[in-house]
């Protein structure tokens, strides 16, 4: 993960999104110096708007298709996904396993695939449960160290 400062000299095309059975977010996109990024999701309904300065952490470094959350250097607060959304996806496994015991007597190799899948489901939820936490970790450290730095937010 890496961690990275930016002003948003523009920011455009703001949009925001709720699909059904989801979890909100905000896409937008940015011009900071000559660089402009378009189509970044961020988690939630943030406050974005021209000349805020964001630390953010990205899964991967200059990636922000990767972003997992800020911190808004004005404000202090922290825009990062819970944990929590993670949970239906590791709820596969226990679900996977009750189907795949039941297909087990008629169907062997149907209950093995199924028990596969969940698992492969659950793995992928625990792995982006330990990004989440990596990252709010990161951002939690980021507004230590501004607060330290003398910012005072605006709450």
């Amino acid at each position: 993960m890496n961690e990275a400062t930016v002003t948003f000299d523009r920011v455009f095309d703001i949009v925001r999104r709720s699909q059904r059975n989801r979890m909100p977010c905000t896409e937008f996109g940015f011009q900071a110096g000559d660089q402009k990024k378009y189509g970044i999701a961020a988690p939630g309904s943030p406050r974005i708007v021209a000349g805020m300065t964001v630390t953010a952490v990205l899964h991967r470094p200059g990636d922000w298709q990767t972003l997992l959350g800020w911190v808004d250097h004005e404000t202090g607060e922290i825009v990062c996904r819970s944990a929590a959304s993670e949970v239906g996806e590791i709820g596969a496994l226990l679900f996977g396993g009750v189907w795949a015991y039941y297909l087990m007597g008629p169907h062997p190799i149907a209950a093995a695939v199924v028990l596969v899948v969940a698992i492969c489901i659950c793995v992928d939820g625990v792995i982006g449960m330990r990004r989440t936490i990596t990252a709010k970790r990161l951002l939690d450290r980021a507004r230590a160290t501004l607060t330290a730095r003398g910012s005072r937010f605006n709450t």
